[in-house]
């Protein structure tokens, strides 16, 4: 793919960003190095780590669309010849709240250790839903989160993940419906490796997104400053009446 500047990738990105604002690249360690294990083979035993194509995919893309909006997902155990090519890159990364805690070891994905150019998420898809994480995960991990959000208990738990998301310093901050209804565990999207019928299939009912709550999530995007990056709405157009050279009135658009 490289012989012609990746050209299937490209095309293939340009086509999402006709219908996307934004583009996450997943697995994006793969493009410094990626665990190839060979053809029909049942297990992984005869596998090797292999070079990806790091930057020069990196370039094919910001030669082929400038200024893309893209976001590299570098989930996981990261390199520092990883780090080095998203720093390199440009991309911001990503943090998931639902990853902070654990209680072994502080986590690059507490807010306190974010910085600017980055992704803040409650969860993301293949994350359990907030509301079902405090029951699902370690307890000694929720006991870190409780403190650190200084809560008794998780009552509050899930708005309180919301309100980290939005109030740290990362340029853009994604809550997932099924958290800001602070739905459970059958509102999760997915589950990563398994394949049921579950997984993508819940759907947010007609209605579940009352006006008290989107007044609610209105009012939390405009206290942390995040209402101030969203598009105005045009201004609405008034009906004048405007007389033609008879003197008869006909309607115009006036701003």
């Amino acid at each position: 793919m490289e012989k012609d500047g990746f050209a299937w990738w490209m095309e293939r990105l340009q086509a999402n960003l006709t219908m996307f604002d934004v583009l996450r690249i997943d697995h994006f360690r793969g493009l410094e190095s990626y665990y190839a294990i060979p053809y029909g083979d049942k297990t992984a035993r005869n596998g090797r780590w292999r070079k990806g194509p790091g930057m020069k995919f990196v370039d094919a893309i910001n030669k082929a669309m400038p200024g893309a909006a893209i976001i590299a997902e570098d989930l996981g155990y990261l390199t520092p010849a990883v780090r080095r090519l998203l720093k390199r890159s440009g991309f911001p990364g990503m943090k998931v709240l639902q990853f902070a805690f654990d209680s072994r070891e502080e986590s690059d994905y507490m807010p306190h250790n974010y910085q600017n150019h980055c992704v803040v998420y409650t969860g993301t898809h293949d994350n359990d839903s907030t509301r079902s994480w405090f029951t699902s995960a370690p307890p000694a991990d929720v006991a870190v989160a409780l403190e650190y959000m200084g809560l008794k208990d998780d009552t509050d738990g899930t708005w309180s993940f919301i309100r980290m998301a939005l109030n740290s310093v990362a340029d853009l901050a994604v809550i997932p419906m099924p958290d800001y209804l602070d739905l459970g565990a059958k509102a999760r999207i997915n589950t990563p490796s398994t394949v049921n019928s579950e997984n993508w299939s819940w759907r947010m009912k007609p209605g579940a997104c009352t006006k008290e709550l989107a007044q609610k999530m209105a009012r939390m995007a405009d206290l942390s400053g995040r209402a101030r990056d969203l598009p105005k709405a045009p201004e609405k157009k008034a009906k004048a009446k405007k007389k033609n050279k008879k003197g008869e009135g006909k309607d115009a658009d006036t701003q």
